[in-house]
């Protein structure tokens, strides 16, 4: 899996690098060779009355995109959430696609 780590108006802190890679190989564990690439975007927000940071996790997968985006004041637990979200719907498209595989199984066992 490619990944990609961006910051916007703010400087990428070692331990924000950590904890994506960290959740990164939490995503290959489950996930292998389903993720082609990983793209995500902290941002921290300009403007006094939305302080805080934006979190924005853009996932490759066959014959889609998966886009995942949180704000939050501090950007660890933003950070956990988004994967946790991207996780679930990762889960969510692979059973989809299983579900899939499974009736066009059904129908070509049907007609031969």
């Amino acid at each position: 899996m490619e990944l990609k780590i961006e910051a916007k108006n703010v400087e990428l802190r070692k331990g924000w690098e950590t904890r994506i890679n960290e959740e990164k190989n939490k995503l290959i564990r489950h996930y292998a060779n389903f993720i082609l690439h990983l793209r995500v975007t902290i941002t921290a927000t300009t403007s006094h009355k939305a302080g805080g940071y934006v979190i924005k996790l853009i996932a490759g997968v066959p014959d889609d995109t998966i886009v995942v985006e949180r704000k939050s004041e501090s950007v660890r637990p933003a950070l956990t959430a988004a994967f946790d979200v991207l996780g679930l719907q990762l889960k969510e498209k692979m059973r989809k696609k299983r579900n899939s595989l499974k009736s066009s199984g059904e129908e070509e066992a049907a007609f031969t």
